[in-house]
Formats: C-alpha cells, sequence, structure tokens
C-alpha cells in the first residue's frame, strides 16, 4: 500500500500518471488470471501456503485458463495458437496434450 501512495506522490507528468495507469492495469490482470485459474480459493489466506512452491503448476493453471479461454472464443485450434500469440497450432496442440485439455 505504501508503495502505491509513494507512486502517486510522485506524479509530475502525464507520462507519470500513465505509467502509473499501466502497472495497474497490469497487476488487476495478473491478479484476475490468478483468480481464474485458481477458482476454488476463496480467502487471501486460503491463497497463500508456504509449503506450496509448486512454481510450474500455477504457470500450468494459468496456460490451461487462457487456452480454454482463447478455444472458447476461435474456431479452431489455428486462430486460437494466433490468439494466444503462438508461432504455430502445434505448440499450442502439444500444450494441450500436456495439459489434458480437449478440443475435439
Amino acid at each position: 500500500m505504501h508503495y502505491m501512495i509513494d507512486r502517486l506522490n510522485d506524479i509530475r507528468t502525464e507520462s507519470d500518471l500513465m505509467g502509473v495507469i499501466d502497472e495497474l492495469q497490469h497487476n488487476i490482470r495478473v491478479n484476475d488470471d490468478w483468480r481464474n485459474a485458481n477458482p476454488n480459493i476463496s480467502d487471501e489466506h486460503d491463497a497463500i501456503d508456504p509449503d506450496d512452491f509448486d512454481v510450474q503448476g500455477a504457470i500450468d493453471n494459468v496456460k490451461r485458463n487462457y487456452i480454454e479461454r482463447a478455444m472458447t472464443r476461435s474456431k479452431n485450434v489455428t486462430e486460437a495458437a494466433k490468439l494466444l500469440g503462438l508461432k504455430n497450432y502445434q505448440t499450442l496442440q502439444n500444450w494441450m496434450e500436456k495439459l489434458g485439455v480437449d478440443y475435439d
């Protein structure tokens, strides 16, 4: 919280303001992505497990969420891969197979 107050107090130009807005939007997106990837966690205290260092598992959850969203909005795997910024559909198919995402 103190960090954000300091950031707001340091705003001198429109460029400074735009930087703070971008930072806030990024943090909101990251937090929303995390919440979407972990829907069973309802309380922030439940989310913090000091013994959980499964970074790859967390990354896989985020990937799975984005893949499912892209597939919902796309007609096929090729279009979904483009939406996700992947160079080819094979990469997306490999991710889907590894993560157990059905694309039939």
